[in-house]
């Protein structure tokens, strides 16, 4: 009996240990939980993952980043400063942190931060795409700065999607509609459910006399969350 026992303890034992999950397997998963959308699993398993090796910067740095797209901004800003504290150099953080500071509307803080990305990394495309969105919500907007920024991020990479929509969107302030529409249409071939890029692009066309090709677009955008849409559907398409 008492054989027994112990048997099925060492057996417990043996199934717990093989079923434990190393830090980077439980890495991999928030990753692809991430990937899927399901920010606050993803955060569980990357808390996992931290409790496991708690000074992995690499593991602080994407629950950071997925504490921010799950609306937990406050929390992210504590994993990117521990991250800078640990690796000064770390560029990604820097440029983390000046996401959360956009959000915050210190935009003072947000461009320092960018900056400081920038000089450790000039190729750091999501640096130059938050000193654009700072430049372009402080309350002195400068458009031509922003645009200078989204600019740097596109060059570096063309396929960019939102430095394209946030450019577009700048054109748009300056009265350059169809200039916008082309930023707007790339954004879209990139991601063919980049509901606020449809939005945007009804402005425009509505703005150029295109009324039909603005209502296609707002229904679009409406069917992709965009709930403004059903405001110009109401005012511009249904007469």
């Amino acid at each position: 009996m008492l054989r027994t026992f112990y048997l099925t303890l060492l057996l417990f034992a043996f199934v717990s240990v093989a079923q434990a999950q190393t830090a980077d397997e439980l890495f991999k998963q928030g990753l692809s939980l991430m990937d899927d959308g399901k920010y606050d699993d993803a955060i569980a398993s990357l808390n996992e993952a931290v409790n496991k090796d708690k000074n992995n910067t690499t593991y602080l740095l994407k629950r950071g980043e997925a504490k921010f797209k799950a609306g937990k901004a406050i929390l992210a800003i504590q994993d990117f400063n521990k991250v800078i504290q640990l690796d000064e150099k770390n560029s990604m953080a820097y440029a983390w942190r000046s996401s959360i500071y956009v959000e915050l509307k210190d935009f003072k803080s947000a461009i320092s931060d960018c900056q400081k990305a920038l000089q450790l990394d000039p190729k750091n495309e999501l640096a130059y795409i938050r000193m654009g969105d700072s430049y372009f919500y402080q309350e002195s907007k400068d458009y031509l700065e922003a645009m200078k920024s989204y600019n740097y991020a596109i060059n570096i990479n063309s396929n960019n999607k939102v430095a394209l929509h946030n450019r577009g969107v700048i054109k748009k302030e300056l009265k350059d509609y169809v200039g916008a529409i082309d930023d707007f249409n790339k954004a879209i071939i990139i991601d063919a459910e980049y509901g606020s890029a449809y939005m945007a692009r009804g402005i425009c066309k509505s703005l150029i006399g295109d009324t039909p090709g603005a209502c296609i677009d707002w229904y679009l955008a409406g069917e992709m969350g965009q709930t403004e849409a059903q405001d110009y559907i109401s005012q511009k398409c249904n007469q």
